[in-house]
């Protein structure tokens, strides 16, 4: 079989992206709903099976990005041309704002929730450029994954669970810091219906940060030669 469609690439994108979204910010608004708040095991093990799920459904058709720092990072290495990456990234936002947008229908605007923000952690001032420091770390580390999982041809054959689970780890403790977003897709496609784009910054630096510059020191220092 040859290689997929560019539309076929767009569309599912978006689908990972939606699929993200709609799972993980849902998590959060319905564990809300039944228990005040939602428990962070619970949110973490949600994002990163939906995740896990995605890339692997993903994976064989547009590479699996299902986030714009991503691209971005496989942009910086040459693994993507520039159009092709512009078009993946309007797609992946398009599948989380369509994600939040049925989301905020479902449940209105006095449950809506679910969009990773600056946390409220007794002792600690979480300033802006820490938040910014902690989503470089967090996408770092993801970025790391994917690489490592995913990219490189010495990589296991074990699809997006490698990455799933590096997103699972990273929210448990991130979670309650930064939201551990990671994302800037799933950040904007809840913030937008609830008024939470003040903060969208912080969710785009932090993470295209953190994965340029583990994808250019995966590339430089640990893929195989090929």
């Amino acid at each position: 079989m040859g290689e997929a469609s560019l539309e076929s690439k767009l569309v599912a994108e978006a689908l990972g992206v939606f699929a993200l979204t709609f799972i993980g910010a849902g998590t959060i608004i319905v564990g809300n709903l039944n228990q005040g708040e939602a428990p962070l095991l619970t949110v973490a093990i949600a994002h990163g099976l939906v995740l896990a799920i995605a890339v692997s459904a993903t994976m064989n058709i547009s590479g699996g990005h299902i986030n714009p720092a991503i691209t971005l990072a496989f942009l910086m290495t040459r693994r993507i041309d520039g159009a092709t990456a512009g078009m993946y990234i309007v797609a992946q936002l398009v599948g989380g704002i369509v994600a939040g947008g049925i989301l905020f229908f479902i449940f209105g605007a006095d449950h809506y929730g679910g969009t990773p923000a600056p946390g409220v952690i007794e002792g600690i001032t979480l300033s802006a450029s820490k938040v910014v420091a902690i989503e470089i770390v967090l996408t770092f580390l993801l970025m790391f994954a994917i690489m490592g999982t995913a990219v490189d041809s010495r990589a296991p054959a074990i699809g997006g669970w490698g990455i799933g689970l590096m997103v699972t780890v990273d929210i448990l403790m991130g979670g309650p810091l930064t939201g551990a977003a990671m994302n800037p897709a799933r950040h904007l496609g809840t913030a937008l219906f609830e008024g939470l784009l003040a903060d969208a910054w912080m969710y785009w630096v932090g993470p295209i940060i953190g994965a340029g510059i583990c994808a250019l020191l995966y590339e430089r220092f640990l893929m195989a030669e090929e």
